[in-house]
């Protein structure tokens, strides 16, 4: 751990959303499934084929995952994992009060999550239009993401500023919907506005806030009243 410095911007100690990816054989199953999917599709991807690609026999396949249904399942499971496995992330690092940087990041991650470095879709979206899950997915990943900024996030905004808008969560997953539409009929839509999208329909308050005088990082020293 880095010795303290109280002259440098430190993250506010903040809930740490707990990983629900599967680990050990089964998680290492699921991402040969997931990988064959991808490279090979959906339909080519026997029982016979993930175990392969996993180098374990299929009985073990079969041990850990009835069929191929409950695979496809598990895919389904990691490829939300990553996205709110992004949110969780960007929530942990941020600098506390700088909501115009924070803004910029957040928008920044989202895009990743959705496109590669050179702007292609993801290839999730592939598989999910060979399932007939588009639709379906995104309505429950965007749930999911809003259920997770309402635990992780809206609590501490709440704490420090006053939120300007009614139906917090709908206002949410509405504005979810919207910034993929956007990504989609205008690609070459920059982070900056997109970010100024955000904070008008959210109606933010991107004030620049000090940070709250008390330790944040585990080695800060204790800082008593006089």
């Amino acid at each position: 751990m880095p010795e303290f410095n109280p002259d440098l911007p430190h993250p506010v100690t903040r809930q740490v959303r707990r990983s629900a990816r599967l680990e050990g054989t089964a998680g290492d199953i699921m991402l040969a499934a997931r990988d064959l999917f991808e490279t090979e599709g959906v339909a080519a991807a026997s029982m016979a084929a993930i175990a392969r690609k996993a180098g374990v026999a299929r009985s073990l396949v079969y041990y850990y995952f009835p069929d191929k249904q409950a695979v496809t399942d598990a895919v389904l499971d990691d490829y939300l994992e990553d996205m709110l496995e992004s949110v969780s992330t960007w929530n942990e690092l941020r600098i506390f009060g700088d909501m115009p940087a924070e803004l910029k990041n957040c928008v920044a991650t989202f895009r990743r999550v959705l496109y590669t470095a050179s702007g292609q879709p993801r290839p999730m979206f592939a598989v999910l239009d060979e399932l007939g899950m588009r639709e379906q997915f995104a309505t429950q990943a965007v749930r999911e993401v809003v259920a997770c900024i309402q635990d992780y996030i809206v609590s501490e905004y709440t704490a420090y500023r006053t939120i300007e808008i009614r139906l917090v969560p709908e206002t949410f997953g509405l504005l979810l919907f919207g910034l993929v539409g956007m990504m989609k009929a205008k690609p070459d839509i920059t982070d900056d506005e997109l970010a100024e999208l955000v904070a008008q329909t959210l109606r933010l308050d991107m004030t620049v806030l000090d940070p709250p005088p008390w330790p944040e990082h585990p080695d800060a020293p204790i800082l008593r009243a006089s």
